[in-house]
């Protein structure tokens, strides 16, 4: 057992972990200010006579998409300090404020020490601590009657990026997800063209920047939001590249780019149309790629939409042949493609869908773009045009325009400009979104399961089961995801209290635990049971973990705990013996690394990281131009949304937040939740480092504050008819006049009262069953009020 110096002497692990659940037994768990200390556990090494060190070479968690590897050091049994990974190559030797805090992470007094069991009302934080095997049999019971009452699907696993129980779901036969209605937004605007999940993950690296002659940044403060890439960004510059960055607030990145527009919120598609009107209307497009590789020259009724096939099911599209004046399968060789005109096919008129294109922008000119943006028209085309000469990259992020009720509109308008350009698949030239570098991987193996063990496909999203109709009844929640993926939160409650049963499993005492029955904790990434339990391939690089310490108080790592929840209901027995034998498949089982020669031995011998393949030059994806989709190429237009007016994108107002909206009276005020350099979501909250940084507050731009007669650091109110919540004020002029901007998902605890979801939007886009991953949760496309409180 190892061995830790508190402030009064020596204790061993267990016997810390021993007073504090007397401690949290007396006081009933009533909230975490009667939880027990870890203070002690950050006492100075120096107290003990004779220190011992090690290094020890391990990984990142997987919320962050740094891809950072990791050099920690570790003293008396203690993880006292962590900085990047020294043996790797000195480009990819990096770490952040997230990384080096991590210390406070794992020795957080907010950390779940020990099982517990509600004893209070559901959101009343009252609790008692029990043993591992009270609660694994509570578990075990509670799943046992929800499959005899209601069947496995009323069992539903809210998973997120940590915990991490990957097999859990099918073993348990329960629906899963990390929730489609997140960062899907743009995303999926843009795979419906190219084939993807709708996350829309860059198609070239951002290392290939360097090779761009324009970078156009929408909605994604890069240099905080994925600093990692910080690198990258300026030695685009410094090659002779423009990075233009788009965001309605000033940034970090707005700072550092050659250009700031400094857009209306939600009317980033609006910029895309008129990039797109602009396009058209000088012919700056590529006519070669348009025949050869996108679906632009495809036949198409014009009064319904329908795209013309050589036959009945999945038989070729059809284009124009203008050597043969005759209809022919998009595919057949020696074609001569015809990208504009009206033709007869059997006695019907037909157009090609760049005819409709083209008709259809006709609103959308540059001049409507600037009405709509507030982004001179000039500008608009400028960057329209230096686009089109090219190279050039478009990206987008995941927090500012994707969280509105219109970003696959964007994400349509970005992917039908690339189409247009031929900005894709060659050095320089590319889109998406570039979070964690989008540089070269390799494919893990799977640990096998039997095939009846599945995860269902369930007829409603999470985030619907508070408002529609379903047979879900037991939650098991890894992470804090009733704050992360529920928009709405005062709504969100009274759902939750419909469930019959809510197992919470976290390293933190977050929001969601509030509303658990029982709470199981899990230790962080640097504490385990076995040496090395996770491996993980990005960035151009193979990084395994290692263990760092042994797990704190009575938690448990992940794998662990998968195992123990599993075993209480008899499934454990598919699992891998432990973490470790897992690992070590995921690596030696990998056609990928095998063929590269990478093994778990050497992974081990190299200090944790090797790199993949290819690495030498940057990554740039469709080289061949061949597109994972029916046709093989870029399916610009949507014939399954035409039923919905998006064959082509079409532009429509967000439900909240624009300028015609009678709400404005009442509710003035463009709330938004953005990234930083702080945190990911609603992790790395625990950390007092951190939190003296940002804290949870709200900013206005000193003109808001003024008309409000608030002065900085008041406490305010912010709300609307959905709810409130209060919090300190700071005056910004980085932050659009008009808009109330804090940092994304902050814990309830760290506010004055109440929660920043409480005033979210839950608006379901009616277009929702026509999008790939469904309508995306509009958290930005909120309007508030404020108010002193």
């Amino acid at each position: 057992m190892s061995e830790t110096m508190g402030s009064k002497g020596a204790i061993s692990r267990r016997g810390f972990v021993k007073a504090a659940c007397a401690t949290g037994a007396a006081l009933g768990l009533s909230g975490l200010g009667s939880m027990a200390s870890a203070n002690d556990w950050l006492a100075p090494a120096s107290a003990v006579a004779e220190p011992s060190e090690k290094q020890v070479y391990t990984l990142h968690q997987f919320m962050c998409q740094g891809n950072c590897s990791l050099k920690c050091t570790v003293r008396d049994g203690r993880l006292c300090m962590i900085q990047p990974n020294d043996t790797v190559d000195g480009y990819y030797q990096h770490v952040c404020l997230k990384g080096i805090s991590e210390i406070q992470h794992v020795y957080s007094n907010d950390r779940l020490q020990t099982p517990m069991k509600r004893v209070g009302e559901r959101g009343e934080n009252k609790f008692e601590a029990i043993s591992w095997d009270e609660a694994l049999q509570i578990v075990g019971d509670e799943l046992k009657a929800a499959w005899k009452k209601y069947g496995h699907e009323s069992v539903y696993v809210s998973a997120s990026n940590e915990p991490r129980f990957g097999m859990m779901a099918p073993l348990l036969k329960a629906g899963t997800g990390c929730e489609p209605g997140i960062d899907r937004g743009v995303g999926q605007g843009i795979d419906a063209a190219k084939g993807g999940s709708g996350f829309a993950d860059g198609t070239n690296e951002t290392r290939d920047w360097v090779n761009s002659k324009i970078v156009i940044i929408a909605g994604n403060n890069a240099l905080e939001a994925s600093m990692m890439q910080a690198g990258a960004f300026f030695d685009a510059q410094d090659a002779g590249c423009e990075i233009v960055y788009i965001d309605p607030h000033f940034s970090t990145t707005a700072g550092k780019a050659d250009q700031w527009l400094p857009i209306k919120p939600g009317t980033d598609g609006a910029f895309f149309l008129g990039m797109l009107s602009y396009v058209i209307d000088n012919k700056l497009y590529d006519k070669a790629y348009m025949r050869e590789h996108t679906t632009l020259p495809l036949l198409v009724d014009a009064k319904t939409g329908k795209l013309l096939r050589s036959g009945k099911g999945d038989a070729p599209y059809m284009v124009w042949d203008q050597k043969k004046g005759a209809a022919v399968p998009h595919d057949q060789a020696g074609r001569n493609t015809a990208l504009e005109g009206e033709f007869t096919v059997d006695g019907k008129r037909y157009t090609t869908t760049f005819e409709l294109l083209k008709k259809n922008q006709r609103p959308y000119t540059t001049k409507w773009a600037a009405e709509k943006t507030s982004i001179a028209q000039e500008k608009i085309e400028e960057i329209a045009r230096k686009y089109a000469e090219g190279p050039g990259c478009i990206g987008f992020g995941m927090g500012g325009s994707d969280k509105f009720s219109n970003p696959d509109i964007q994400g349509h308008a970005i992917v039908t400009l690339a189409a247009l350009t031929g900005n894709v698949g060659k050095p320089g030239a590319g889109f998406g979104n570039y979070n964690g570098g989008m540089g070269r991987g390799a494919a893990l193996a799977s640990w096998p399961l039997p095939e009846e063990f599945v995860s269902p496909t369930l007829p409603v999203r999470a985030d619907r089961f508070p408002v529609q109709e379903n047979d879900v009844h037991v939650i098991i929640s890894l992470g804090n995801t009733f704050q992360q993926y529920f928009a709405n939160y005062n709504q969100t409650r009274e759902w939750i209290k419909s469930l019959d049963f809510i197992l919470h499993v976290g390293m933190y005492y977050e929001d969601t635990v509030a509303f658990a029955d029982v709470v199981l904790p899990v230790c962080s990434k640097f504490e385990d049971t076995v040496e090395h339990s996770i491996v993980r391939s990005g960035y151009n690089h193979v990084i395994l973990q290692q263990k760092c310490i042994d797990p704190l108080f009575e938690s448990k790592p992940d794998f662990d705990v998968m195992q123990l929840i599993l075993k209480s209901v008899g499934l454990d027995g598919y699992l891998p013996k432990d973490a470790e034998e897992l690992t070590r498949y995921m690596v030696d089982q990998s056609e990928d690394l095998r063929a590269q020669g990478i093994t778990f031995d050497k992974l081990v011998k190299n200090h944790g990281s090797m790199p993949v393949a290819g690495i030498e030059v940057p990554r740039v994806g469709f080289e061949d131009q061949a597109f994972p989709t029916p046709t093989g190429k870029l399916e610009v237009y949507y014939e399954s949304q035409v039923p919905v007016s998006q064959g082509w994108p079409t532009w429509e107002e967000n439900n909240e937040v624009f300028d015609e909206n009678p709400l404005l009276e009442k509710y003035p005020l463009q709330f938004t939740q953005t990234r930083t350099r702080f945190s990911n979501h609603s992790h790395m909250k625990a950390a007092t480092w951190l939190q003296q940084l940002h804290g949870s507050y709200l900013e206005l731009n000193p003109e808001d504050m003024q008309k409000r007669g608030l002065k900085d650091g008041d406490v305010i109110e912010g709300f609307n008819d959905r709810g409130s919540f209060k919090c300190p004020v700071h005056a910004n002029a980085a932050v659009r006049p008009g808009s109330a901007r804090t940092f994304e998902a902050g814990w309830s605890k760290h506010m004055v009262e109440g929660n920043t979801q409480n005033v979210t939007n839950d608006h379901i886009n009616p277009r929702d069953a026509y999008l790939m991953t469904g309508a995306p949760i509009p958290f930005n496309d909120t309007l508030i009020e404020v108010k002193k409180a």
